[in-house]
């Protein structure tokens, strides 16, 4: 078994965007992990920025590329998709808005930042909702308790931008290349659990070997 402090310092990090197909595909698997481990590591969320600040809406070259990820992510893990978003001509396919949504709901209610991760995957993947209409968020904030004005005031301000900004940065950092990934911390060391989407039972098995 792991010593405590060695326990009390273990950190299950997961690095990911929201508005990433593999990201959703893994959500539940991730969401088993962080409840089999809630007792033995922290869960922190690191928004990584796919494809922040595109400008382009999207065309058909990237519709094939997103159809053909997106079925392949529902066959694997079984998440719903909806695809009526890739009749629209004018979406913009910039995935800072929603990773802004994330922090915006960590700053202001730290405990439900996973779940509200989940919730906008949930809103634009099997639901289609605009990612870039502020209401899509406030919705889901009034979910989880939060108050609809402080979250539109948080989200649309300088400081949310910055901190989102920095989330992108802290992954480069961290060397991650490719979402999702999750690391689990241990004191001053690091230990690559998955890169790319993998199920619980296999991630369990990763993490067991460390820290149980």
């Amino acid at each position: 078994m792991t010593q405590k402090g060695q326990a009390q310092s273990a950190e299950i990090i997961y690095i990911g965007d929201p508005m990433y197909s593999w990201c959703y595909g893994i959500s539940e698997e991730l969401a088993k992990l962080k409840e089999a481990y809630q007792d033995k590591a922290g869960f922190r969320v690191v928004v990584g920025g796919l494809r922040p600040n595109e400008t382009e809406p999207m065309d058909e070259q990237l519709k094939d590329f997103l159809k053909h990820h997106w079925q392949e992510v529902n066959t694997r893990s079984g998440r719903p998709f909806a695809f009526d978003i890739m009749d629209r001509n004018d979406f913009v396919y910039n995935t800072e808005p929603a990773c802004r949504a994330v922090v915006t709901a960590r700053h202001l209610k730290p405990s439900a930042e996973f779940q509200f991760f989940k919730d906008v995957q949930f809103a634009f993947y099997a639901k289609n909702e605009d990612t870039h209409k502020i209401e899509t968020y406030m919705a889901i904030a009034e979910k989880h308790g939060i108050d609809k004005e402080k979250y539109k005031t948080y989200f649309e301000s300088d400081e949310a931008k910055k901190a989102t900004q920095e989330d992108f940065v802290t992954s480069a950092e961290m060397g991650v290349r490719g979402f999702p990934t999750v690391i689990l911390r241990l004191g001053d060391k690091w230990y690559l659990v998955t890169n790319g989407y993998n199920t619980f039972e296999a991630m369990n098995e990763a993490l067991k070997t460390v820290i149980d």
